[in-house]
């Protein structure tokens, strides 16, 4: 039985660590918010090696690697955080000083590191950190209370999300609705048990494992399954709503244009277009077009965009005259710039792979 435990510790810990350096490295390339949930499943698939390495008295082996010191209660605040706004919040840009943040983790990182090699090194006797108070405090503490503000923070936001679409009549699908809160679900509850097996003392930590394990294993299969799964869609921005700055401009008139020149001039096709290169053509700052598409049709412009060129992939697959093309020139076609990204989007907005849309087409 406790060999079987150890078995999956291992296994649920080893894949939740590659899905977040699948995540991380996604993020610092293009999605950013993939950078902070693969921070976010970073810690937790430590936590549950560092489980693991309990089980098996692997922390008492004396050719151990200290791998328990990389890891750091102090990065989920600041990533929870920062995730719940680039998923959240239209037109957040993450700054570079905003990494000051994870500062205070590094730090700590370096102490456990240098604490464990003069002990060893020396084999002096040192007592544990977690038996000073303040860094109990500083690294135990204030992680739980950080994260509990950070996804009280997120979860408003999600009840925002709720609340815009029904303003602008649009239903939220069982799909999406798993999608944005199967997450927040999860660190939710993981949250509450931390808390109380930190601050109540509560024999919890075992159940803790057991949801660690069980959702490692499932983010894990969803996210070689469906990379598309973390890529939550931004919130509209309803907040303008007013519109103070543009009361000269007719809205009805002004979408109307916006949609001819996607629709009737296909200005989709270009793979590299901005809400600059759309502002250009219609001549009309580029603030009010982002209005636009954040109010009168309650998504983002990217994702905007994308759901013109998934339609005319579409079309063209209904369409005999294109048949003689293979389903990646009709996405380059339709200004996507890459096959990953065609899939992604593709998924995301039909809630099915190309592939599998085209074994049902037939």
């Amino acid at each position: 039985m406790e060999t079987g435990k150890a078995i999956a510790f291992l296994l649920a810990s080893g894949q939740g660590l590659l899905l977040s350096l699948a995540l991380v490295v996604k993020g610092l390339r293009q999605e950013r918010s993939n950078l902070f949930l693969g921070l976010i499943l970073y810690v937790l698939a430590l936590e549950l090696l560092n489980a693991w390495g309990m089980q098996v008295r692997y922390h008492s082996s004396p050719d151990s690697i200290p791998f328990w010191n990389l890891q750091s209660y102090l990065l989920l605040p600041p990533s929870v955080w920062f995730f719940a706004q680039l998923t959240t919040t239209p037109g957040y840009a993450f700054r570079q000083k905003d990494w000051l943040f994870y500062l205070p983790a590094v730090v700590e990182v370096l102490l456990r590191f240098g604490w464990s090699f003069y002990r060893r090194s020396t084999g002096a006797s040192l007592p544990s950190l977690l038996d000073n108070p303040g860094w109990f405090l500083v690294t135990e503490l204030l992680p739980i209370f950080g994260t509990a503000i950070a996804l009280w923070f997120y979860g408003r936001k999600l009840v925002f999300f709720h609340r815009s679409l029904k303003r602008h009549a649009f239903r939220l699908s069982f799909g999406l609705f798993v999608r944005l809160y199967s997450l927040f679900c999860f660190l939710l509850l993981t949250t509450v048990i931390w808390a109380a097996g930190v601050l109540l003392e509560w024999p919890v930590f075992a159940g803790l494992e057991i949801v660690l394990t069980l959702s490692l294993f499932a983010f894990g299969y969803i996210g070689y399954a469906n990379p598309a799964f973390f890529t939550l869609p931004a919130l509209p921005d309803v907040k303008s709503s007013e519109k103070p700055e543009f009361l000269h401009y007719d809205d009805a008139k002004q979408l109307e244009r916006l949609q001819t020149v996607f629709r009737q001039d296909a200005l989709y096709t270009q793979s590299k277009l901005t809400v600059d290169d759309v502002a250009k053509r219609l001549q009309l700052p580029a603030r009010y077009v982002s209005y636009l598409i954040n109010t009168r049709c309650a998504t983002n412009f990217t994702h905007f965009v994308n759901g013109f060129r998934v339609e005319a992939v579409i079309r063209k697959l209904n369409d005999p005259a294109e048949h003689h093309k293979t389903l990646l020139a009709l996405a380059l076609e339709a200004g996507f710039n890459s096959k990953s990204t065609f899939n992604q989007v593709f998924k995301h907005h039909t809630g099915q792979a190309p592939s599998h849309f085209l074994l049902v087409k037939k």
